[in-house]
């Protein structure tokens, strides 16, 4: 009697992991909420797009792809293209032309900036800690001499007259 139940609760199961996958092949994943799990490529552009209108170049194309002969069909993987689309290969001596021109470039390129680098050096000062400490002593000298006029109440000189 036990197996008998365990076989009717099998079934029961078996039933119940088929029936609901058959289902949504029946009643169709487009149509249905069961869309979300729909592969890419079943889901149409237009169903997705709803009232928006379609792009007039995207259009034109669906139109053209759907008025061919084999369209909808799977694609033939083992086509590829022909030698007459592939690129043309380039020969060993312009590709080393070209290699050679990107070194000169890179090797000029380096030599400027060697150049701007050494220009730039000459700029700073030797000592920056020293430049540090005087640019702080003509600011702190500054703050003084704005903070004794605010408390003097004193008036700035005029600004000398230009010519």
């Amino acid at each position: 009697m036990s197996s008998v139940k365990h076989s009717t609760a099998r079934m029961a199961i078996c039933l119940m992991l088929f029936a609901a996958p058959a289902f949504g092949m029946v009643s169709g994943c487009a149509n249905s909420e069961l869309a979300r799990f729909a592969p890419p490529g079943i889901i149409k552009y237009e169903d997705l797009a709803g009232d928006k209108p379609m792009n007039p170049t995207v259009a034109a194309r669906v139109e053209e792809r759907k008025a061919e002969p084999d369209a909808g069909d799977f694609p033939i993987l083992s086509e590829t293209p022909g030698a007459d689309q592939r690129p043309v290969k380039r020969t060993r001596a312009d590709i080393e032309g070209e290699k050679a021109g990107l070194t000169a470039a890179r090797d000029e390129l380096s030599d400027e900036i060697s150049d701007d680098r050494l220009a730039a050096s000459d700029d700073v000062p030797a000592d920056l800690a020293l430049e540090r400490d005087r640019l702080k002593e003509q600011v702190d000298a500054d703050n003084a001499a704005a903070a004794r006029e605010r408390r003097e109440k004193l008036k700035a000189p005029p600004p000398p007259e230009q010519q």
